[in-house]
């Protein structure tokens, strides 16, 4: 058996175990199916949690709370956080990384699940608006840390947003509303950018057609508090 057939039989055996424990109704037999696992196998279960809630609206609830359980019990495994990407899976895992406070919680890669989520270029507006509105509930304290983390490639969230997910279609009010208010958030602390990541953003730039004007320029001149000029010169 390949080290990969190996892998996918442990995955398979610990969504078996999963089912049966989901089947038993017993919490801590369910937590205790979720505990015994590794990372990956972890993540394969809460794989299926959020797939069966997607494919049965009416237990919804119910898969969505089994995850935060199992989550707030036992910890978020690093293997979900880049599959964190969209609004969707965002949405289902909210209760988790709030009970678990995992908001900063990073991957192998050192990011948090808002660089994946800003960075996915198959949802090319992230819900900035979502994620500022989270930012006003009482447990937010993770979430402004997590804005402030560093990936290794020393780019912030909003970072990867600008070199990995940039077009020049503008953003509707409330979204670029709420971008300037996620930026503000993370600078609350007198931290400051690193210009040396504008170099990054040029090459961002460079695909795209902007004029002097554009919304994309003043967003990246706010975030790194430099003039447009500047910015409008680089490409």
């Amino acid at each position: 058996m390949t080290s990969t057939q190996q892998g996918k039989s442990l995955h398979e055996q610990a969504i078996a175990d999963f089912i049966l424990a989901i089947r038993s109704k017993d919490l801590d037999k369910i937590r205790h199916a979720y505990a015994k696992h590794e990372d990956l196998a972890q993540a394969a279960q809460l794989k299926f949690c959020f797939e069966t809630a997607q494919s049965q609206p009416s237990n919804y609830e119910h898969y969505q709370n089994i995850a935060a359980q199992c989550i707030a019990a036992h910890g978020l495994p690093t293997g979900v956080i880049a599959g964190l990407n969209n609004s969707e899976r965002i949405t289902f895992f909210m209760p988790a990384l709030q009970a678990s406070e995992a908001f900063a919680k990073t991957n192998h890669q050192g990011n948090t699940f808002l660089h994946a989520l800003f960075a996915n270029p198959e949802q090319p507006l992230p819900p900035f608006n979502f994620i500022r509105s989270l930012l006003l509930f009482e447990r937010n304290e993770s979430l402004v840390k997590a804005l402030r983390v560093r990936n290794q490639n020393n780019f912030t969230p909003i970072e990867c947003y600008f070199i990995y997910n940039l077009n020049n279609s503008p953003l509707p009010e409330h979204e670029l509303t709420a971008l300037f208010a996620l930026i503000e958030a993370q600078r609350a602390d007198n931290s400051q950018p690193d210009a040396r990541n504008i170099h990054h953003v040029k090459s961002a730039l460079e695909k795209l057609s902007c004029d002097k004007d554009s919304q994309t320029l003043l967003v990246i001149a706010s975030y790194y508090q430099t003039p447009v000029e500047s910015l409008h010169h680089l490409h």
